[in-house]
């Protein structure tokens, strides 16, 4: 299965960047089917058919990881590329 790990630096404070990623998280519920939920403070888990994975949060970045299945594989640098314009546009 295809692997991304993507990063994005930011500047915010953790709860006005998890009420950022959850505003995010439900857009793209409502447009893709992705489901997230918040497992601690800093880690919130993703899924939808084809994909796992996980975002975590620090004082600086967050990283999310996504493991695709073979389907979605020849998609892989689709999924990469909206992944980083979705985050930039969250943080920004």
């Amino acid at each position: 299965m295809p692997k991304l790990n993507i990063e994005q630096a930011h500047a915010l404070p953790l709860e006005e960047l998890k009420r950022r990623l959850q505003a995010l998280a439900d857009r793209l519920s409502a447009k893709y089917g992705i489901e997230a939920s918040w497992v601690s403070a800093t880690e919130a888990k993703v899924k939808r058919i084809g994909v796992t994975g996980k975002i975590t949060c620090t004082d600086t970045k967050v990283t999310v990881f996504l493991d695709l299945s073979f389907v979605l594989s020849p998609l892989k640098d689709k999924v990469e590329n909206r992944v980083r314009q979705e985050l930039q546009s969250c943080l920004a």
